[in-house]
């Protein structure tokens, strides 16, 4: 049933998979891995705090579910709930501290907050394992910028276009790096690559 659930809400039939899930629920009300996938459906759907439900559901079931509390975390950065995104990717990374989609997603949190000397943690840890993540790299270039410390931004969104050179969002903020740095012309140049003109 799980797996069925699963392939319906892969394919995009949310609904169907919906009632799948509860029918698993119904039979076992303590299956936390429905209770998770089912959250997955209700972000799918933009219906965050339904999703919210599930996973704290879940959680209450099994405190120790990794992938469930990085959901929650995720789910609640993208609603604009950094503070408590944070605690929940802390709460990851107490399970396994290698894990770097809990790390980043952490940064970029922390990132909104302003905080942006522990998110230049955050980035240098994923980054310290090899990734080459653009994300992440551009992340550390706002956290840069942030902190004042143009030189270091324009040198890591440089890094990330060597990467994916058509990455607008990189070109954007390498012009705001350039603008601080007092270099115009070079700024209006990098803001070419993000309109086209």
């Amino acid at each position: 049933m799980l797996e069925v659930a699963h392939h319906l809400a892969r394919v995009g039939r949310y609904t169907e998979a919906l009632a799948e899930y509860d029918k698993i629920l119904e039979a076992d009300p303590r299956n936390t891995t429905a209770l998770e996938q089912k959250g997955g459906v209700y972000y799918s759907l933009g219906r965050h705090e339904d999703a919210l439900a599930c996973y704290d559901r879940a959680l209450k079931l099994d405190p120790h579910l990794l992938t469930t509390w990085y959901e929650k975390g995720y789910t609640l950065r993208k609603i604009g709930r950094y503070a408590e995104s944070i605690a929940c990717f802390e709460q990851a990374l107490a399970l396994d501290p290698e894990n770097s989609l809990a790390m980043a997603n952490k940064g970029y949190s922390l990132n909104e907050l302003g905080r942006h000397e522990d998110a230049l943690a955050c980035f240098d840890r994923v980054l310290a394992s090899g990734s080459s993540n653009i994300r992440v790299m551009a992340s550390k270039g706002i956290a840069l910028l942030g902190l004042g410390r143009n030189k270091e931004a324009l040198a890591i969104f440089d890094q990330a276009l060597g990467f994916n050179a058509i990455n607008s969002f990189v070109w954007q903020h390498r012009a705001e790096a350039l603008r601080r740095l007092g270099r115009t012309a070079d700024a209006e140049e990098s803001l070419r690559h993000v309109t086209g003109r």
